[in-house]
């Protein structure tokens, strides 16, 4: 690492016992963050297919070769954040430069008229995923500064983490709410594609005008791979990222056999899998307070933990729920929703915890990469969940062209790779969380130094 750089101003971070000023401007845009990640992934390549003509062959290899490239990127996007120096902060000039140029790639790659080839969708998916990627680091970034406290932390995320199921929830009403509007004139690819547009320009500009962020600080840049792999090698730090990875190869594995396992082995039409999702969600959405409650009064890793037993035992509890019944199915994924929530938000709590330790320790403020390593390992379990699940599926002698009409083996394999592996993934992400290093004891020392230090520094500064 190179040498520390001069503090421009003590650490203004903002504390209070209230709702943090620009807290829901920057929740907000977790709306149309998710509206387009989940059609970027399910309505796109299927668009593009049938719409557009392109061989289902080159349509996965893009898909493949983009999100490799998306992974490897992303380390990178969170190194530039944390060396960025403006007048408008660390974070906020990637937020006023990168949504037009976000918006201009989902226009390109929504609005595409047939004759398109391979290299334009490669090209507008790269785009798109960039954006969404610096977005969404920005957006992390930014709220780690906007509480420094423990529990208050807990509270910060929980709030973007509903409103980003706000937006999983606005993805999944859309075909819905197009069926009760009638025709609009336009195909639903395109009209998601114009939704996602319009919701993104205000969220964003609204974020850059009121959420604050923390002045710079004393600073020692990652100037290679030693110094990367030295951030992610931390304790707390590289437990938080496998906690990640494995919960979310947990949800992937069985997100991607859900359709299977609700037609073929729950008995029900293809429309139920829509109608348990929303179950999920708005149990989820629901649930999202009542975890940052818990995360207030006990330690964050310790709840993270309890859900990862809870996920596990629902998910073999799946399996025995009366088949063809709808009801029994929503609750089955009502008791994932349980869990989902806090799968996602106090990983990102905690990682901004993990945060304060390094720059502690190192003088270090690497908030950027972090997220960035968290953002990854996500993508990572999701992209791996795919390709395992199917390949278990094939173990079994399950074939998905036949649905129902499998033997009743095959059914039962497909009962067997869809609760096994994701329960025996939970189990393994509670572990990781109940053995997690960094409690809120050891954070508030940890503060009570960052604090101390700062306070030093900016009595320096103003001396000289």
């Amino acid at each position: 690492m190179t040498a520390p750089s001069v503090a421009a101003s003590p650490t203004a971070r903002v504390r209070s016992d209230r709702r943090p000023p620009g807290l829901l401007s920057l929740s907000l845009m977790g709306i149309p963050l998710t509206a387009l990640s989940l059609p970027l992934v399910v309505m796109i390549p299927e668009h593009y297919a049938t719409v557009l003509g392109l061989p289902l062959a080159v349509i996965g290899v893009i898909f493949t070769s983009v999100r490799v490239f998306d992974i490897v990127v992303d380390p990178l996007l969170g190194a530039a954040m944390d060396r960025t120096r403006s007048r408008w902060g660390r974070y906020r000039p990637w937020l006023i430069f990168g949504a037009p140029a976000l918006m201009l790639a989902v226009y390109l790659l929504f609005m595409a008229q047939p004759g398109v080839g391979p290299l334009y969708l490669l090209a507008t998916l790269t785009a798109a995923f960039l954006g969404w990627s610096i977005l969404s680091l920005a957006q992390l970034a930014l709220a780690s500064g906007l509480a420094t406290s423990y529990d208050e932390r807990s509270r910060v995320y929980a709030w973007l983490q509903f409103a980003s199921l706000l937006g999983i929830l606005t993805v999944m009403g859309f075909p819905i709410l197009l069926s009760k509007l009638g025709e609009t004139g336009l195909e639903p690819t395109r009209l998601m594609g114009w939704i996602i547009i319009l919701l993104m320009a205000p969220a964003v500009a609204l974020a850059a005008w009121r959420v604050p962020e923390a002045a710079a600080v004393t600073q020692r840049h990652i100037v290679g791979l030693k110094d990367y792999l030295a951030v992610v090698g931390r304790k707390a730090v590289f437990r938080i990222a496998a906690i990640d990875l494995v919960f979310g190869l947990g949800f992937g594995t069985a997100s991607a056999m859900l359709v299977f396992f609700i037609t073929a082995a729950k008995g029900l039409d293809r429309s139920a899998v829509g109608v348990v999702l929303i179950a999920q969600v708005v149990t989820a959405m629901i649930t999202v307070p009542a975890v940052a409650w818990l995360a207030r009064r006990l330690d964050k890793h310790f709840v993270l933990g309890i859900s990862g037993v809870l996920a596990a035992v629902v998910s073999v509890v799946f399996v025995f729920l009366p088949d063809g019944n709808l009801l029994a199915a929503s609750l089955g994924m009502m008791g994932w929703g349980l869990s989902f929530g806090a799968f996602n938000l106090l990983p990102r709590a905690m990682m901004a915890d993990a945060g304060d330790e390094l720059r502690l320790d190192s003088g270090s403020d690497q908030t950027g990469v972090l997220y960035a390593l968290l953002i990854s390992s996500w993508k990572l379990g999701g992209a791996l969940a795919v390709g395992l699940s199917f390949a278990a599926l094939a173990l079994v002698g399950y074939k998905p062209a036949l649905m129902a009409a499998n033997t009743p083996e095959a059914i039962s394999g497909l009962e067997m790779v869809f609760a096994g592996p994701s329960a025996v993934l939970f189990l393994l992400g509670a572990w990781l969380a109940f053995t997690y290093p960094l409690t809120r004891d050891k954070h508030a020392a940890i503060r009570t130094a960052l604090d101390a230090r700062d306070a030093r520094a900016a009595q320096e500064g103003a001396g000289q």
